[in-house]
């Protein structure tokens, strides 16, 4: 275990003002590659040809669609939790901070 945790809470909210604009600009791409997919779909057609490549492309498509989803939501809860974080850590430090000064005569 660690003898010392330093947290560097600027450096943190910038880290994770980044990774929410790139979550952002990801879920933006997302919804423009899935509008335009939406827009296409079918138009493989309903012939033997257009059979045999809806039925090797269109689940793994929507999985794939899926897991994009997943991973986008998963970008914007994890820059939620790091803020989250961040404060409560700062909290418990301040209020550390300041039972010390208490029981140190300083405060």
């Amino acid at each position: 275990m660690a003898d010392e945790f330093y947290l560097d809470p600027v450096g943190l909210a910038q880290a994770t003002s980044r990774l929410r604009a790139s979550g952002d600009r990801l879920n933006s791409a997302f919804s423009k590659l899935t509008e335009t997919l939406d827009q296409h779909d079918g138009c493989w057609g309903t012939d033997d040809i257009g059979k045999g490549f809806a039925n090797k492309y269109v689940k793994p498509a929507a999985d794939s669609t899926s897991g994009s989803r997943e991973v986008i939501d998963s970008i914007g809860q994890l820059t939620g939790d790091l803020d989250k974080s961040s404060a409560e850590f700062q909290s418990v430090d301040h209020d550390s901070a300041v039972e010390m000064d208490k029981s140190t005569g300083s405060g």
